[in-house]
């Protein structure tokens, strides 16, 4: 993955009075956590937008041009706080990275093609894992993980130690977990006049009730 170069400025600490007026000028207040330090910045919110619209950027290397900062840093979004109601950006939080250490990261899973066994087979599909924690080199981090689905029956599930995500990528979630699986639909039977008689001259007499 390509690294993208992230501007910012050294920001003096305080209250959240500062940080609302930074807002409000459109920057996002955020830290760096360095190796063996911290480092409070400010990056243009706009920037953080851009990187987080391009698939995978939540996972993007960006190399830091920090003024007041005397070294450049490759960097990966580690947190971001977001409004619960007005989904805007509130902080971020930056790791540095060691580019010679691997490191562990969420990856988006991406699901390529249409089962045979929903096309020609009447199953549905059901994905219930979307994500995948891996471990890797920092420059190997994928934008996404293809997972090619065309040759799904219906019965067929895939778990999490039957994908083949590439030699340089090691998965961290339980191997036994479920990742995707095609599976025949439940189809209700409807009832008929004939089956809701018969039921009830097989269905116990109630109790009388008691006077």
């Amino acid at each position: 993955m390509s690294a993208t170069i992230l501007n910012g400025k050294i920001r003096p600490v305080g209250r959240k009075g500062p940080s609302r007026r930074l807002r409000a000028e459109g920057l996002l207040p955020g830290i760096i956590y360095g190796r063996g330090e911290t480092l409070p910045v400010t990056v243009a919110a706009r920037d953080i937008k851009k990187i987080l619209e391009v698939k995978g950027g939540v996972n993007r290397i960006l190399t830091t041009k920090v003024e007041g900062d005397k070294k450049e840093r490759q960097v990966i979004i580690k947190t971001l706080d977001v409004h619960p109601i007005y989904d805007t950006l509130l902080h971020v939080d930056l790791q540095e990275l060691d580019m010679d250490k691997p490191l562990k990261v969420n990856v988006q899973l991406e699901f390529v093609g249409v089962a045979v066994g929903v096309k020609e087979q009447g199953g549905k599909l059901s994905i219930n894992l979307r994500s995948l924690l891996i471990e890797c080199m920092p420059k190997d981090i994928p934008t996404v993980i293809n997972i090619p689905i065309t040759q799904m029956s219906v019965g067929t599930s895939w778990r999490v130690k039957d994908l083949h995500i590439g030699e340089n990528l090691k998965a961290l979630n339980d191997p036994e977990v479920v990742v995707v699986a095609v599976a025949m639909p439940k189809v209700e039977v409807e009832k008929t006049g004939e089956d809701v008689a018969a039921e009830a001259e097989t269905s116990e007499p109630a109790e009388p009730a008691q006077s």
